[in-house]
């Protein structure tokens, strides 16, 4: 399944990639509604790239035949971003915490200026190999995904704003 999100700031492209790209700002996020606070593996940062990992965890309803493939009480993964800060784009990897070999799941990400505003626009894919429920499970886990993501543009206004 592909999926695609749009966030918008009125701030400049360096300031949302910067707050992206800082590790106290990652380890001053609280959790979202559904997703737990993230947990900081590593910030590294020069002057033309930049490398973020996270482990996030996910409160998500699973389809109950479901939970025979993944434990819905441990819906979490390492969120492994590359930024090159030329061209304010990234690849990002998801390594599931578990049921690796059923999920696979990647994004680009691309911070662009429009106008007065930042717009960050996160493309990609999930993949849930399940017979009969992958394609349920995606929809629950792209759900889950989508409110995180608007939780988080919410913190990254809040923060740029400061």
């Amino acid at each position: 399944m592909r999926f695609g999100f749009e966030q918008r700031w009125s701030a400049s492209v360096g300031d949302v990639v910067g707050l992206y790209t800082d590790e106290s700002f990652w380890n001053g996020v609280s959790s979202f509604g559904r997703t737990g606070a993230p947990e900081v593996i590593e910030v590294t940062r020069d002057e033309l790239s930049a490398r973020t990992r996270l482990r996030w965890r996910l409160a998500v309803d699973l389809p109950r035949e479901a939970s025979r493939f993944i434990d819905p009480d441990n819906v979490a993964w390492v969120e492994d971003t590359r930024w090159d800060l030329r061209s304010n784009r990234a690849e990002v990897a998801f390594d599931p915490a578990q049921a690796a070999a059923l999920i696979r799941a990647s994004a680009e990400v691309a911070v662009t200026s429009e106008g007065d505003e930042a717009v960050r626009r996160v493309t990609g894919e999930l993949k849930v190999r399940i017979p009969l429920l992958g394609h349920r499970v995606e929809e629950a886990i792209a759900d889950g995904i989508e409110e995180h993501l608007t939780e988080e543009a919410d913190v990254v206004a809040e923060h740029l704003e400061h």
